[in-house]
């Protein structure tokens, strides 16, 4: 009796195993081509991020809260709450509140150091690009380099007049056409001939 009992007790419990099994979420193979084609990365990789992806957020979406936790873990010296907005906002492409496993990966990769280095601008553009008009104008390009400076925490090194001086050399590197504001064509072009640019505006955080 009592070994018929564990032999059932056996089978159900695996039966269980392979049911948590199936219940696990997995990529569909639309969704693994799509990052196959937008992403440096391999099947292999693009499911163990995946698998890391969804371990931390079982149901599939980042929210900002969530987010800066995470950012706060890796840096714990830093005030990154308004950065963190606009990295949030740069990597929410759809504009729907959260980050998908798509949406975290193709941003990830396009932050890459082996990302397309045009890809990378058009990412970046979009981080500064505030209210996503097509165009930086220079409140946008200021609210972006302080929030950078505050995290870095260079901001008590510099006075007001000192930041306010450099956002209007490099804005003014930038805007060639002196239109006020910055096209995605400016700001390719302005980074792409003086690649010193990329390092000032956006330091490593």
């Amino acid at each position: 009796m009592g070994a018929c009992c564990s032999g059932r007790s056996i089978k159900n419990s695996t039966k269980q195993n392979i049911l948590k099994l199936e219940d696990k979420p997995k990529l569909s193979e639309k969704e693994i081509l799509f990052l196959l084609n937008r992403t440096n990365y391999d099947r292999s990789e693009i499911e163990e991020w995946f698998s890391e992806f969804m371990k931390d957020c079982p149901s599939g979406k980042l929210n900002k809260k969530y987010f800066l936790k995470q950012y706060k873990k890796f840096n714990p010296n830093s005030k990154p709450e308004k950065l963190c907005d606009h990295v949030f906002r740069a990597f929410d492409q759809d504009k729907n509140g959260y980050i998908d496993f798509q949406e975290f990966l193709i941003s990830i990769n396009l932050t890459s150091t082996n990302s397309n280095y045009r890809k990378k601008l058009e990412w970046l553009f979009n981080f500064y690009d505030i209210d996503g008009n097509g165009t930086i104008d220079k409140d946008e390009f200021r609210t972006i380099v302080e929030s950078i400076y505050k995290v870095l925490d260079i901001k008590h090194k510099h006075n007001s007049d000192q930041i306010e001086q450099n956002v209007n050399e490099m804005f003014q590197k930038i805007d060639t056409d002196k239109s006020k504001s910055i096209s995605i064509d400016e700001f390719i072009s302005a980074c792409t001939i003086d690649k010193y640019l990329i390092d000032l505006l956006v330091p490593s955080v």
